[in-house]
């Protein structure tokens, strides 16, 4: 009879497999099963899991996203940064906005918020939705272009958890006759020395969030038709040209499901989705995967239509709403009734919350 003692540990090995493949993008089915008993409240709470977790899924969902928008009161009217989640997730402060401050990125876990309140110098925030943490970053003189965040481990890191480690923040900004580039370092807690890009003159910086795609940062500029490309190993800039597009096109990068560099881009009622490809003998161009008519999947004004990225997704905002559409799945899913005004900022991390966070989350659903 004694022989039948291990079965319990067996028992705890299978039921963790099956855990494991509840899909990330519903954290509410990790919490109602670390409700279920105490044996898979152990499993889920604890670092071996959420570990295995990130492992067997790879991508992060999406959590939510954070909207940019106007608020106008009783003698003002400023930005207003409100996470919208579009899962059961909520943060720990679920209805509070950023007011006076604009969401321009987020990734690994991170968002930066830029300050748009005051004359003085910018003030730029790294904020955790998850913990509610703010981190204050010292003030440099302006920001006129675009910036991003990232985990300061760069190609050592699977960023499956690193949103508590060091983090980088690198500004792309207009000058008067040359783009300028700084870096700040969380480990430093400085900013480095401002890189003139004297080599590119009178491009401009546009708008739309960066991208990684292999180990380098990219960011639209040119009026859609260039992309800066800076190493994250050896702080090189280059420019490349993207795929053949008009002036003034609507354009984003973004980074392919096998981790090339993609390219969307309007084109009159629809999306053209390209890849970066690499030739037998180390040169580049550029491949059209898809193109998507978004007069077949909206019922919509194609005329009045925005867009953002994020993994994997791309973000219709229409004067009836913001829509999702998965670009693996090919499913369209509305995620705010509120019509697109200004931009926003998608938020993909994995969420696997302790018992504790656990009936703080099912309670608010």
């Amino acid at each position: 009879m004694a022989a039948a003692a291990p079965a319990p540990d067996l028992m705890g090995e299978i039921i963790e497999e099956i855990l494991l493949r509840l899909p990330p993008s519903e954290p509410e089915s990790l919490v109602r099963a670390a409700l279920a008993c105490k044996l898979w409240c152990r499993l889920i709470s604890g670092a071996r899991f959420r570990r295995r977790f990130r492992e067997f899924h790879r991508t992060p969902p999406m959590l939510g996203f954070i909207r940019n928008h106007i608020e106008v009161g009783d003698g003002f009217t400023d930005f207003v940064a409100r996470f919208v989640p579009t899962c059961s997730f909520r943060p720990p402060r679920p209805h509070a906005g950023h007011r006076g401050w604009r969401a321009v990125d987020a990734r690994h876990g991170r968002v930066l918020l830029r300050s748009t309140s005051g004359s003085g110098p910018l003030g730029l925030v790294v904020w955790n939705p998850v913990t509610d943490e703010r981190r204050q970053l010292p003030s440099m003189p302006y920001l006129n272009g675009n910036a991003a965040v990232l985990c300061a481990a760069s190609g050592a890191c699977d960023h499956f958890d690193c949103h508590d480690g060091p983090f980088l923040i690198v500004v792309l900004n207009n000058g008067f006759d040359q783009m300028t580039l700084q870096v700040y370092s969380s480990e430093v807690g400085a900013w480095n020395e401002m890189t003139y890009v004297t080599q590119f003159p009178n491009y401009y910086v546009d708008g739309g969030r960066s991208t990684i795609a292999r180990n380098a940062l990219y960011f639209v500029i040119d009026h859609g038709r260039r992309l800066l490309q800076y190493s994250l190993t050896t702080r090189e800039i280059s420019v490349i040209l993207h795929p053949p597009v008009s002036y003034f096109c609507s354009t984003r990068v973004m980074t392919m499901e096998d981790g090339r560099l993609g390219v969307v881009r309007m084109e009159g009622h629809g999306f053209s989705l390209w890849s970066m490809e690499e030739s037998p003998d180390g040169g580049t161009g550029w491949s059209q995967v898809r193109v998507i008519d978004l007069e077949k999947l909206l019922s919509v004004d194609a005329q009045s239509i925005f867009f953002e990225h994020g993994v994997g997704v791309i973000f219709v905002g229409t004067c009836d709403g913001i829509f999702c559409y998965d670009l693996k799945s090919g499913r369209v899913r509305k995620v705010c009734e509120e019509a697109w005004k200004y931009d926003i900022v998608p938020y993909m991390r994995f969420y696997t919350p302790a018992f504790g966070a656990a009936l703080q989350v099912n309670d608010q659903e």
